[in-house]
């Protein structure tokens, strides 16, 4: 790479593409830059270079596109949770629509003619949990806030305009110097509310947390909403990604223990149902689109509804809905935590047609010997479907599949698959569960060809 040429260069930005950068060519180099619109002209910084792409930082907008709109969060562009504030909402959609299109093709050769329904929602005040990080500002102060783009370094904040009502109020008060001091010790912190945003599960981590009752008593008598508190000793997982807020991967050591105060759960009704969460299980972070989400992956046009899977079902989210549309569900789950939470739900629905299973979909999947299910709904975390999981799933045949994935390349190599081992594609459709960011969350539905 020549230093000189790509210190700072200006280029202009043809495309966004996924993962919230605008694509763009200098020097014969691959540009990736953040902030910039297609179409804009801007003077950028080159930070580094990986796989042949220099990624680079926004100096100035020499020519902005006539889409640009100021973002009202004072921290966009510094925080590195929303990608997308420079742009209206509804074109951010339509934006995320065609990036979703154009990987199937790029990565998957899915060539889909047909229409990409697009659900949307309010973009802001939409997150219903929220990962905050405690730091130190610039002057040495303690401070609550969220880790910069590609870096560890925090960018204190007041308020998130894309999270609740409630969880901003706690995040108020938590900012406050007495509460700073109390949390000395802590290092990152989760707030999960329920879907009336009133009720709000906390989960502390730290290095160890002196008088811990006294301080999950005071958490719950003076943090607004606040009814239950985890305190989880170790270091958290370095970089948690905003889409899907993530199973606990808190590293402890040798004796120390979680404490729980408080109410153990966290209920949350989507629909008819109603799901008992555990702090750290994973459970879908926007409160918007959660109704629709679901019943486009357990609505089943066919006839025979025998039997249904749901893999990767975390607390059961799918797996409540399908019990009451077929005579048999399966569902399984990993994640220690996640799956207790899941067979609590499946006991408390009090329906025979539901078990809970507490392993993996691969070793699920390998020892399956039952007729072709039904249908198989599939909500895989970010890396998509374990490759001996998927070449199973298309042996076993089943005559409908529900994908949902938060990952659009993930998505495309595993339909690819699929397409490949006697499935048509039948619908694809994407859910904006994350406005402001680079965030798309699809759902694909395959049948037997």
């Amino acid at each position: 790479m020549d230093n000189e040429a790509l210190s700072r260069f200006e280029l202009t930005a043809q495309k966004l593409v996924y993962g919230g950068g605008a694509l763009g060519y200098h020097a014969g180099h691959t540009v990736l830059v953040a902030g910039v619109l297609p179409g804009e002209r801007v003077e950028a910084e080159a930070l580094r270079q990986a796989k042949g792409v220099v990624h680079a930082r926004l100096r100035r907008v020499i020519e902005p596109s006539a889409e640009r709109t100021a973002p009202p969060c004072p921290y966009f562009g510094r925080c590195g949770g929303c990608h997308y504030q420079h742009l209206e909402a509804t074109r951010q959609s339509e934006v995320k629509r065609e990036i979703l299109r154009e990987t199937l093709q790029r990565i998957g050769r899915i060539e889909w003619p047909g229409e990409i329904a697009v659900h949307a929602a309010d973009p802001w005040h939409y997150r219903n949990q929220v990962r905050l990080q405690l730091g130190r500002r610039d002057d040495g102060q303690a401070a609550l806030g969220f880790f910069e783009a590609n870096s560890h370094r925090l960018a204190p904040i007041d308020a998130c305009l894309i999270c609740s009502p409630r969880l901003n109020a706690i995040l108020g008060e938590l900012g406050g110097a007495q509460w700073m001091a109390r949390l000395q010790g802590c290092s990152e912190l989760v707030l999960l509310a329920d879907q009336e945003d009133e009720q709000v599960m906390l989960t502390l981590y730290g290095a160890g947390f002196a008088d811990a009752e006294k301080l999950a008593g005071e958490c719950m008598a003076s943090l607004p909403g606040v009814v239950g508190v985890r305190l989880e000793p170790g270091a958290p997982r370095p970089t948690p990604p905003l889409a899907r807020p993530a199973r606990p991967l808190a590293r402890r050591g040798p004796g120390a223990e979680i404490l729980s105060f408080g109410k153990p759960r966290l209920r949350y009704r989507v629909g008819g149902y109603e799901y008992e969460i555990t702090p750290g299980s994973f459970f879908q972070a926007s409160r918007f689109l959660l109704p629709q989400f679901v019943n486009a992956l357990t609505s089943y046009e066919g006839r025979a509804r025998s039997l249904a899977l749901d893999l990767h079902a975390g607390v059961g989210l799918f797996t409540l809905p399908l019990a009451h549309r077929f005579h048999q569900v399966a569902a399984v789950e990993a994640h220690p935590q996640a799956a207790a939470d899941l067979a609590h739900n499946v006991r408390c629905l009090g329906n025979p047609r539901a078990r809970a299973v507490a392993t993996t979909a691969a070793e699920f999947l390998r020892r399956y010997a039952q007729a072709a299910p039904d249908l198989v709904v599939v909500d895989p975390p970010r890396a998509g479907v374990d490759a001996s999981a998927l070449q199973r799933l298309a042996e076993i045949a089943p005559a409908c599949i529900h994908y949902a994935s938060c990952h659009p390349p993930a998505l495309a190599r595993d339909l690819a698959l699929l397409l490949g081992r006697g499935y048509r594609l039948e619908s694809m459709e994407m859910f904006d569960l994350f406005p402001q960011t680079f965030h798309i969350e699809a759902v694909a539905k395959l049948y037997r060809a």
